[in-house]
């Protein structure tokens, strides 16, 4: 099952926030949800679609989106069980829409277990606003890791959803299909723009926070230097 934590905030109230680590490449799944209204966002289901459900249902959330930072099949290989089994939209970035077709080609040459991903309903830019109950997510754009891929920011809590953009003391590769050096050094001084207590919660590994990673990722101190 999946690692859950609670935390109390005297604005926001309650939020519940899971993490399930899945697939053969050990993607972060998180279940992000509001404690009070059990409204639900699912962000980069790479795997294990069944546990993930598992997870949504024995809490009695209300799931209402699905949410990928980008289209890599370690991220996104349960969207359709997820699909099918909530009827909620999916939701990526604009520049990375087009890619979810070929995720399970991509799969296959890597010997990943993956369901073909269904098309978009949603395509997401830079400022949109997700509303799960009370929370809110800031979308913010980091191409890099993919030419569409995104963050996820909930201000209000300190929040960070990075995807493959930064990592616990690394960053995210750019030798794959769409990715890019440059474009990845702009989107993570974007990032350190946001305040460094933010608590960082990474597409693979530990969390960690952006002050951690000012101090003691090497790939960041040449980035910001």
């Amino acid at each position: 099952m999946g690692q859950e934590i609670k935390r109390r905030n005297n604005n926001m109230g309650n939020f519940v926030l899971i993490r399930i680590v899945v697939g053969l490449l050990q993607a972060n799944c998180y279940i992000y949800a509001d404690q009070e209204t059990k409204e639900a966002v699912i962000i980069d289901p790479g795997g294990n679609g069944k546990t993930i459900i598992e997870n949504v249902e024995k809490r009695k959330l209300n799931p209402i989106a699905i949410l990928n930072t980008h289209y890599h099949p370690d991220h996104t290989c349960a969207n359709k069980d997820l699909k099918e089994r909530f009827n909620i939209p999916l939701m990526i970035g604009e520049k990375d829409a087009v890619q979810l077709q070929f995720v399970y080609d991509a799969a296959m040459q890597i010997m990943i277990q993956c369901n073909p991903s269904p098309p978009a309903d949603n395509l997401l830019r830079e400022g949109d606003i997700i509303k799960i109950g009370c929370l809110s997510l800031k979308v913010i754009e980091t191409p890099g890791h993919t030419k569409g891929g995104i963050c996820f920011y909930d201000e209000c809590n300190n929040i960070l959803f990075s995807g493959d953009t930064l990592f616990l003391e690394s960053i995210g590769r750019t030798d794959l299909p769409t990715g890019s050096d440059k474009e990845l050094t702009h989107s993570l001084k974007k990032l350190f723009n946001l305040p460094l207590h933010t608590v960082v919660y990474t597409g693979h590994g530990d969390k960690t926070t952006l002050f951690h990673e000012q101090e003691h990722n090497p790939f960041i101190k040449d980035t910001l230097s």
